[in-house]
């Protein structure tokens, strides 16, 4: 599902222009289509409707819903909240509206009118600021929001309820309460802003008839993924299909130190479908491995002074096996090392299939993030804030602060993919897209996670799915996983290991 600022909206309406779509027919469009929603969600002929109508261009979009209302057999009431509208395409609708002789009441000067109509009013409208909004609302525009709130009526807002901020997320606490909000053409960062849910009621999003090629050039894309598009990504297997059909991934991982990441990792990937896995490790790592993932292939490295692999002896070993992959995974377990920064500079410059960089590797690019420039293989990296901060230079606040800019602005300089883990982890990419994603928990947060959700993006890369879909498909599916592990264990009691059997489930249901 699309979602894209209230400045990225103003864009793609200005481009919708060089396709012969003017300001006012997505006007007319967008009432329009919220009145066809409404006519099919109440039928709407005899009953009473009020539209709460501003003088900009949601309240433009509310005269043409009264309008559309009225020539379908509504009584139509339209309050006007803070004036009529002097000029523009709100100002035509007004005159419209007037020209068919709809009653117009001035919210200011007739307000104990209004109260009174409310008694025996059945649906209202809700057109006052839409994205238009931000910051606090104001004594008149909270009592407009509090006798919409107490009317006993099906309330629909126009792209957002009054009070709610489109790009920030706030909500201000006397915000109109929708039953019904009716979005046009893309959902807006609000819409998936937990905070913000209780106020949208059903939310349906409306073609305001806006080309695609109006999007095109954007310098930044939102998101967020659904179960319906993940899945769409992840094609039924093939009945001729065999284990080589389903890719081959690499994973480097592991010291003496840290033995279960490994385990995690590569059990995450086995779970999520690819034909092999190859487990490059110390031999400790590898026996340790073989006892929980008994499909994994060994590929056993020898041991550095501090209990990593050693770089200088595991190269014969290992450009084979960068040759034959479909994807590496390096970094779960490794150790903070010299020897853990040789090798990623070796695998970065030798691989040619996407390469996913996690916890020790992003702590080694961090010190030699040059070496990005000039690789021609797929890097997706997936750091939580503090490693973000290490691979930046920025102080954390700052990222968590803005965390689609921190995570856009770094995949864009060195032409990666950027997993920025935490609360609604975002997945961005060089293009200028990003995801927000809505699934998981708390629980999540525990050591090992990490290690599941990067064999999860591993497998799905190492099968072909192009490397941002395979994070963005990764990271929904892990945080789907652990919510439906916190139902079943609890957030306190669920282990990064409880999530893979949740996941077998939701491919089971889906048919993958």
């Amino acid at each position: 599902m699309r979602v894209v600022t209230s400045k990225q909206m103003r864009e793609i309406e200005e481009n919708a222009g060089q396709y012969d779509i003017t300001f006012y027919r997505l006007m007319e469009n967008a009432g329009s289509a919220a009145a066809a929603f409404i006519r099919r969600t109440i039928p709407v002929e005899g009953i009473n409707c009020m539209i709460f109508c501003s003088k900009g261009n949601n309240g433009g979009d509310g005269l043409v819903v009264a309008r559309r209302l009225f020539e379908n057999g509504a009584n139509v009431l339209i309050v006007m909240v803070d004036g009529q509208p002097k000029s523009g395409e709100a100002a035509s609708m007004y005159s419209m509206v007037e020209l068919m002789s709809l009653p117009i009441l001035s919210f200011t000067e007739k307000y104990d009118d209004i109260v009174r109509y409310l008694d025996n009013t059945d649906v209202i409208v809700d057109a006052i600021f839409g994205t238009g909004f931000s910051g606090e609302l104001d004594t008149m525009h909270r009592r407009a929001c509090d006798l919409i709130n107490e009317a006993i009526a099906a309330v629909f807002s126009l792209d957002l309820p009054t009070g709610v901020s489109c790009d920030a997320g706030r909500v201000d606490p006397g915000s109109v309460q929708a039953d019904f909000t009716i979005v046009f053409d893309s959902l807006k960062p609000a819409h998936i802003q937990p905070a913000c849910q209780p106020f949208f009621g059903q939310i349906q999003v409306v073609d305001i008839g806006i080309p695609e090629e109006a999007r095109y050039g954007l310098s930044t894309m939102v998101m967020h993924a659904d179960l319906e598009g993940v899945m769409a990504s992840l094609p039924p297997r093939e009945l001729e299909s065999h284990k080589g059909s389903h890719g081959r991934l690499l994973n480097i991982t592991g010291s003496l130190a840290y033995q279960g990441a490994p385990v995690l990792s590569t059990m995450a990937a086995q779970r999520c479908g690819v034909g092999y896995t190859v487990v490059a490790g110390v031999p400790a790592v590898c026996a340790g491995v073989t006892q929980r993932a008994l499909e994994a292939i060994m590929l056993p490295l020898p041991v550095s002074a501090s209990g990593g692999i050693s770089a200088a002896g595991s190269i014969e070993k290992l450009l084979p096996a960068l040759g034959k992959a479909t994807a590496v995974l390096f970094g779960c377990g490794m150790g903070n090392t010299e020897d853990t920064a040789q090798l990623l500079e070796l695998v970065l410059k030798n691989a040619s299939c996407p390469v996913i960089v996690d916890a020790d590797g992003i702590n080694a690019l961090a010190g030699n993030i040059n070496i990005l420039e000039g690789i021609t293989c797929p890097v997706i990296l997936t750091p939580h804030p503090g490693e973000m901060s290490r691979l930046t230079g920025l102080p954390v606040e700052d990222i968590q602060a803005d965390r689609n800019k921190a995570a856009l602005d770094f995949a864009a300089a060195h032409k990666v993919t950027v997993v920025l883990k935490g609360h609604e982890t975002v997945t961005a990419n060089a293009d200028g897209l990003a995801t927000v994603n809505t699934t998981g928990n708390p629980g999540l947060a525990k050591a090992g996670s990490g290690d599941v959700l990067a064999g999860m993006i591993g497998a799905l890369a190492a099968q072909g799915v192009p490397p941002y879909r395979a994070a963005v498909c990764g990271v929904f599916l892990h945080g789907l996983a652990a919510d439906r592990a916190a139902e079943r264990l609890s957030q306190y009691a669920m282990l990064p290991s409880d999530i893979l059997t949740d996941l077998c489930g939701i491919f089971l249901e889906n048919g993958r």
